[in-house]
């Protein structure tokens, strides 16, 4: 097994961002949704992107799905690290709308808000003390500001991937061809891309991650943790007896994501 000597993408952004340059940037990014692009084009959706599960690799982005790859032995039980991943999870999915379940557009929700990660170098929402707020709020529209200086290129199409509606959101390819303007040599970067995760094993699309699969298994505990709160109207969030309703309800679960080096949440 090749060992990623960036670490996790959260790792890398949080031990170098001051050293990177938005040509850096814009390379990270690319490469990141080049990756979910292959995925796509062979019928897989990945459903659980979010930064301490992207690697970094001699400064090249591979995909890891530690929903698969980790023994369960190995997963921490930690509520707080699973709120961490709410804000890289598309909010229909999160509020259970319409039992709408992860998809395409789901990822590039996801990769929306990885791309806003690239640019500022720390986690979205990651001074927010209220966790079960914020998943009201980001159902609401609620996303991370603008980072000054960002170019408009960039950020408008963050904000798109970001979008609560999925129809509205740009699929993998466009999201390519988009970051592709801001690197000159693209098509050899794609290129490589496809032949760098074609080496990496994911599930045949017959395979495609389910419902029921590992690689999907904290979203399904979230959406128990959170089943709940999507029936509570707003009146009774802002009430401080439902939020200690609500946290005395999670305590009561056992929860699990992946650990990584720098805190995920």
């Amino acid at each position: 097994m090749e060992y990623a000597n960036g670490g996790t993408l959260r790792d890398y952004l949080n031990e170098n961002f001051n050293r990177l340059s938005w040509d850096d940037r814009y390379n990270l990014a690319h490469q990141l949704a080049c990756s979910v692009l292959c995925l796509h084009d062979e019928g897989i959706v990945h459903r659980d992107l979010h930064s301490c599960n992207v690697l970094v690799h001699k400064k090249s982005i591979k995909l890891a799905d530690f929903g698969l790859s980790k023994r369960i032995d190995e997963a921490s039980n930690s509520q707080s690290k699973l709120l961490g991943m709410v804000p890289y999870i598309d909010p229909k999915v999160l509020m259970n709308s319409n039992n709408l379940k992860l998809n395409e557009k789901s990822d590039v929700y996801s990769i929306g808000v990885l791309l806003w990660e690239i640019s500022s170098g720390k986690p979205p929402f990651h001074e927010e003390k209220n966790r079960i707020g914020l998943i009201y709020d980001i159902s609401q529209g609620r996303r991370e500001e603008i980072i000054p200086d960002t170019p408009n290129d960039y950020s408008n199409l963050y904000i798109e991937c970001w979008n609560n509606e999925p129809s509205k959101r740009p699929n993998m390819h466009e999201v390519v061809n988009r970051l592709g303007v801001f690197i000159p040599d693209s098509n050899s970067t794609t290129i490589d891309q496809q032949n760098d995760i074609s080496d990496q094993t994911y599930p045949t699309p017959n395979e495609n991650l389910t419902p029921n699969s590992a690689g999907n298994s904290s979203h399904g505990e979230l959406s128990k943790m959170i089943q709940n709160f999507t029936n509570m109207n707003t009146s009774e969030i802002d009430s401080m007896s439902t939020k200690e309703q609500i946290n005395e309800n999670i305590s009561s679960e056992n929860y699990f994501s992946i650990e990584c080096k720098t805190a995920c949440y």
